[in-house]
């Protein structure tokens, strides 16, 4: 059997093999001990943050053909549900057609489920199985939307009322078969990417329960503080990843990759966005923006960052807006200051990595994080 090298690079990011390991099987496959192994991607530098987005443009083309599928696929599903009404007669007088939506439904999910076979567990296409996993738990959010009706009852007293508890739990049960769908795809083909989905509707049905339970006005409210709370709770697990992995070679830097991308806005939101109509001031824009930028530095994180940017980005415009400048200069300024700090960072990572790593004095702490690179 002849291991190329995408076969080690896989093996490296697997964890079945170290980096070294790899480096010293390809020199015995090329007989060249002395060769550099610059144009290896193994896994990734330890400069660098690991992200798998694509392995060629068979995998991009690939993609666009999922995409399309899926979108045609769904696009008849909800054709089909929408003619007949799935919400006619408020659950009470249910159709007898009803039942082909639990059929369609079903029939795309075990589609989805044949195509990550081919495309998640046999081909390993990162691109593609993107696509795949957000098609399998949107199909899933349908199936269990279309099973909803025939497992709940609402008394239509009211017909504005039944028709929003019908809606509510419409909406809950999409939520919950798209979290057991994610759920079941990350068990089946350890996609990272899963876990970034099943955190997303995990968020949003939390969100809808409490929305329904305290009311639209009170919640608005205590948005900020769930969406805080989940942003902590999602980066605590992401850092539970990353302990595993301080090395960054094996699945678990990614998905603590993809749950930092998620967990970072709504950190965010959480500070800056109480009053949707009044612009925080200045000095705690940046404050927020340095105390991101030294977590990120500290679990060598820029995803933490980058995903925290359309929030910082709306931050600055506000103040830029609320100064003496000209409304047309706004995005000129708001891309000077976001892109100046994200170049400096960019550039100067790894020193400034160095340097903050080495004025922290919890010992124990340092031994947690990933080292510094050379």
């Amino acid at each position: 059997m002849i291991v190329n090298h995408l076969d080690l690079d896989i093996a490296v990011a697997e964890g079945v093999i170290s980096r070294d390991q790899a480096i010293r099987l390809r020199d015995l496959s090329v007989r060249d001990l002395a060769g550099d192994d610059s144009s290896i991607d193994f896994s990734q530098d330890m400069r660098d943050e690991p992200f798998r987005l694509l392995r060629g443009f068979r995998d991009v083309f690939i993609a666009i053909g999922v995409v399309i599928l899926a979108g045609g696929l769904s696009t008849i599903a909800l054709t089909l549900a929408g003619s007949r009404g799935i919400l006619r007669g408020y659950f009470v007088h249910i159709d007898d057609g009803s039942g082909w939506y639990i059929l369609i439904t079903f029939i795309l999910c075990i589609f989805g489920i044949a195509q990550a076979e081919l495309i998640t567990r046999k081909m390993r296409l990162p691109l593609s199985s993107f696509v795949v996993s957000i098609a399998f738990a949107a199909w899933s959010a349908g199936l269990f939307a279309s099973i909803s009706p025939f497992v709940a009852f609402v008394v239509p007293v009211d017909p504005v009322q039944a028709s929003q508890v019908a809606e509510s739990i419409v909406g809950w049960a999409a939520l919950a078969g798209a979290i057991l769908g994610t759920l079941f795809f990350y068990w089946r083909y350890r996609l990272p990417f899963a876990l970034f989905l099943l955190a997303g509707s995990l968020v949003g049905l939390s969100l809808l329960i409490t929305e329904n339970i305290m009311g639209n006005q009170r919640f608005v409210e205590y948005d900020r503080m769930l969406f805080g709370l989940w942003g902590l709770v999602i980066f605590v697990v992401a850092m539970w990843f990353d302990v595993k992995d301080r090395i960054r070679v094996t699945r678990f830097s990614e998905c603590a990759f993809w749950l930092h991308l998620i967990a970072a806005p709504m950190m965010v939101h959480a500070f800056l966005f109480g009053d949707p109509l009044g612009a925080p001031k200045l000095g705690f824009v940046f404050g927020v923006m340095a105390a991101l930028s030294v977590i990120a530095l500290l679990i060598d994180r820029r995803a933490l960052l980058v995903s925290g940017l359309s929030y910082f980005a709306v931050a600055i415009s506000q103040l830029v807006s609320s100064s003496s400048f000209m409304d047309d200069q706004n995005f000129a300024f708001t891309a000077v200051i976001l892109g100046g700090v994200m170049l400096a960072l960019g550039l100067g990572w790894t020193p400034v990595r160095r340097a903050v790593l080495g004025a922290l004095p919890f010992n124990s702490l340092k031994s947690l994080l990933p080292p510094t690179a050379a």
